[in-house]
């Protein structure tokens, strides 16, 4: 059911008419860890058969494309290879479209290593012109010290996503927002860019792909300064669930206010039909 405590806007359902193309986070939002979300099958059912698209939009960049398709499919939910977009594809095709040919150093787990080099990125082990920190489960001291090194020789500084933690059964897991911190501390630079959700290359590169314009496209997640933000930033439908990370409280007292605020992705379904 939807949440009676939270109003509901009318005008905001109603578009839901309009949304041609549904952008679903992951953990959180369709599952928590391997446990998928009651009821986020049905829901993508009901939009694939209404016609409408989808796309898994995940911001961790820990894991290679390949992972996320298998983790969909063993749980039945039938993803396609273009139905899934990941901070770490927004910040390879941002790279190529802004530094095409240059020397990257990249922080990444060999899986995203791959991704970024299939797509044709040039990565370099030193001399960088542009150092790339994505998600590396597999970080050790060495290797953030040799990213450090680089951002003090003044490579530019990209990130794939800026969240500080990560959703894990037995507690939140550092991401790479954490290790955004660790290299300010160290070195008092920011990135010159960060690719993923709430920030502009993941929406330039979404609607790249897809050719759907912003009023069409409706972004459904449990975290209110990615998801939420990424979604009110460029003009999106923005639909919050409280499956994950977001509670009525921190809604309450966050500048991030969504469109609409449902208990579960499985309130949606209803919606959908009435709609």
């Amino acid at each position: 059911m939807v949440l009676k405590s939270i109003e509901i806007n009318a005008e905001k359902i109603a578009r839901l008419k309009e949304i041609e193309l549904f952008l679903f986070d992951l953990d959180g939002t369709i599952y928590v860890g391997d446990r998928l979300i009651d009821g986020a099958a049905e829901v993508l059912n009901t939009v694939r058969r209404a016609g409408k698209r989808v796309c898994f939009l995940t911001n961790n960049s820990s894991k290679p494309r390949r992972e996320y398709l298998y983790k969909l499919n063993k749980m039945g939910l039938g993803a396609t290879d273009g139905e899934l977009y990941t901070s770490a594809q927004a910040t390879y095709e941002y790279l190529e479209r802004e530094h095409r040919g240059k020397r990257i150093w990249l922080a990444a787990t060999d899986g995203v290593k791959e991704d970024f080099a299939s797509f044709g990125i040039k990565i370099v082990d030193d001399e960088p012109d542009a150092a790339v920190l994505a998600f590396d489960t597999s970080a050790t001291y060495d290797k953030l010290n040799k990213f450090c090194r680089f951002l003090f020789k003044g490579a530019f500084y990209v990130a794939t996503h800026a969240d500080l933690n990560c959703p894990h059964t037995v507690s939140p897991m550092p991401d790479a927002g954490s290790f955004i911190e660790f290299a300010r501390a160290a070195t008092g630079r920011v990135p010159d860019v960060v690719c993923g959700k709430p920030y502009a290359p993941a929406a330039k590169g979404i609607t790249l792909k897809y050719g759907v314009e912003p009023r069409r496209i409706a972004m459904v997640g449990d975290r209110l300064y990615t998801d939420i933000r990424f979604g009110n930033n460029f003009k999106f439908l923005s639909i919050l669930v409280l499956t994950g990370e977001a509670t009525e409280e921190t809604l309450r007292t966050s500048r991030d206010k969504p469109d609409l605020t449902l208990g579960s992705v499985a309130d949606l379904t209803e919606m959908l039909r009435r709609s």
